[in-house]
């Protein structure tokens, strides 16, 4: 059996002592070390957190502002376009107007100069049918 007595008091005085001795120089250091690095990893799960939603937020407005741009493409194609294609109807009718005139023109100098021949020709036609007369019977005879 257990004997009680001085000694069992004097163990449990050295264990308090050895457990104090074991706190203040192996434990508390321990738990310090332990402390510190989950606030580091605390701190640095919090930078990662806060750069991945940087991240994603800067992703966010690149992808905004190239549908923004690719919109503004179409936009500004679709209106040159149009530009073009009203540039290219003004010009078309220009220069059909010029080409109707330049035709109208042509017309209007073939028919002067037709009536110029006509009022030259016309007093001479008499003499050409005799000269042409008498060559075509002279020859027939």
């Amino acid at each position: 059996m257990i004997d009680v007595n001085i000694s069992v008091f004097i163990q449990l005085i050295n264990f308090f002592i050895v457990l104090a001795v074991l706190n203040a120089v192996l434990y508390r250091p321990i738990r310090a070390v332990i402390k510190k690095r989950a606030q580091r990893m605390a701190l640095q799960l919090r930078d990662v957190e806060n750069f991945t939603a940087q991240a994603q937020e800067k992703m966010a407005t690149y992808t905004s502002a190239l549908t923004a741009a690719q919109q503004q493409g179409v936009e500004i194609r679709t209106n040159l376009k149009a530009e073009g294609y009203q540039e290219e109807s003004t010009m078309l009718e220009s220069a059909n107007k010029a080409a109707a005139q330049e035709l109208k023109a042509a017309r209007d100098d073939a028919a002067s100069q037709v009536r110029t021949g006509i009022k030259t020709l016309t007093p001479r036609v008499d003499g050409y049918a005799k000269k042409v007369t008498e060559k075509v019977v002279g020859w027939a005879v």
